[in-house]
């Protein structure tokens, strides 16, 4: 286990994960990414399982701390040979695979270094290693293209699931509740009703009215009495 960004999907190494049949998959092993955009000054996460099971692929789910998606990608042999370092963000190019080729754009190009590192891999991955990426996408998925090192170059085919189909492939939502929602409207709430409580109490404030007569005496008569409430700001007007 290395210290650094920890994963945050919920899923657990060695634990199966039994979705429709025939999905049944067990992770076993996880590597959190993170890269600084120089551009915007921030730091960017995200985490790839490597999973076991169905057809005997190695896998790979993506959870993205940004966007929160959960992306599951297969690996895929295509008659091209693409290098991350050498595409372009917003280049368009063909890729094929099984007879047919698909239109894709590169959608995103850079490095990611190892942050975090957990279980067992299929690759020989180091914590702090670099690794190039492009993501292409086309009508309906994306590809992943990734260079470990000068002899390994992977492509990946993934499609994003939404919480129906993370459930079907895996059993469960992978994906972390979004509580910032329900924390905010907690706390709307409760302010709301602060307010609504502090501006129902008021209190009564009475002022005695003076005449002066024409001999000149000052004479206490009757009082003027106004509510207000306890936390009165402005708003009341000029008094005439």
């Amino acid at each position: 286990m290395s210290v650094g960004p920890r994963p945050r999907a919920r899923m657990a190494l060695g634990k199966h994960l039994v979705g429709d049949p025939p999905w049944r998959s067990i992770p076993h092993g996880v590597v959190v990414y993170e890269e600084y955009d120089s551009e915007d000054r921030t730091t960017y996460t995200w985490e790839e399982w490597e999973v076991l099971g169905y057809e005997n692929l190695d896998f790979w789910v993506e959870y993205d701390h940004y966007t929160r998606n959960v992306t599951l990608y297969r690996p895929l042999e295509i008659v091209e040979r693409l290098d991350p370092t050498h595409l372009q963000q917003g280049q368009w190019l063909g890729v094929t695979w099984r007879g047919q080729t698909h239109q894709v754009r590169v959608d995103e190009v850079g490095v990611g270094r190892i942050a975090y590192l957990e279980g067992g891999f299929t690759y020989d991955l180091q914590l702090g290693q670099d690794v190039a990426y492009a993501e292409l996408r086309g009508h309906g998925f994306v590809l992943s293209v990734e260079k470990f090192d000068e002899r390994v170059l992977d492509v990946y085919h993934g499609v994003v699931l939404d919480t129906a189909g993370q459930k079907a492939h895996f059993g469960r939502r992978v994906a972390p509740r979004n509580l910032r929602p329900l924390v905010v409207g907690l706390v709307m709430a409760l302010g709301l009703g602060v307010l609504g409580v502090a501006c129902s109490r008021t209190v009564e404030e009475c002022t005695p009215r003076t005449v002066q007569t024409e001999t000149g005496a000052v004479t206490t008569t009757d009082q003027v009495c106004v509510r207000r409430s306890v936390f009165g700001g402005g708003g009341g007007g000029l008094g005439k």
